[in-house]
């Protein structure tokens, strides 16, 4: 909340100084019409800088929910190399947007298919010798991983429907297809 109160104050004060000192002359300029129309929307461009930075509350995505742990790169091989359930592993970090995004549709599906699929989430910045093992160059990454072995990848923002998809191919065993009948 700091943050914001300095991103809103910087914003507006550089916003109320281009009014004054920049004063427009036929006054319909919006920012520069006076010093209270330039602080008004120096602290609104500020706001929009303030969300699409990412600077809300970013340790709340470090925190482990009911059904995905935050895990370390130390953790990794016991979590889920070792694991006897199939893992979804999310490679994300705290500042990206996307990664945000993702976060609330995982910890639904986490949720949904507890007891079937283990979920995990590593943060980037916090291992990157993990995230380089893995060659994780866009973020956010879901490494789909079965029998400790890597099964598929997913790079960018997915939407629920195709990550169920990809859960419920994850589920299916490798049985051989059946003999067609005659």
């Amino acid at each position: 909340m700091q943050s914001l109160l300095i991103y809103l104050l910087i914003g507006g004060s550089l916003g109320a100084c281009l009014g004054h000192f920049n004063r427009c002359n036929s006054g319909v300029c919006p920012l520069t019409a006076n010093w209270r129309r330039g602080a008004l929307y120096g602290a609104v461009l500020a706001l929009l800088f303030y969300s699409m930075s990412g600077c809300g509350d970013s340790t709340a995505m470090n925190q482990s929910s009911a059904n995905v742990k935050h895990i370390t790169g130390s953790e990794f091989d016991a979590e889920v190399t070792r694991a006897t359930l199939p893992v979804v592993a999310d490679f994300y970090a705290t500042w990206c947007g996307p990664c945000r995004q993702l976060a609330p549709t995982l910890d639904a599906l986490a949720d949904q298919y507890a007891g079937k699929i283990k979920f995990v989430k590593v943060n980037v910045d916090e291992s990157p010798k993990l995230a380089q093992q893995f060659q994780i160059e866009v973020i956010p990454t879901l490494l789909f991983f079965k029998g400790g072995k890597l099964a598929e990848t997913s790079v960018g923002l997915l939407t629920k429907a195709d990550l169920i998809g990809r859960l419920d191919s994850l589920l299916q065993t490798n049985a051989p297809p059946a003999a067609p009948g005659r």
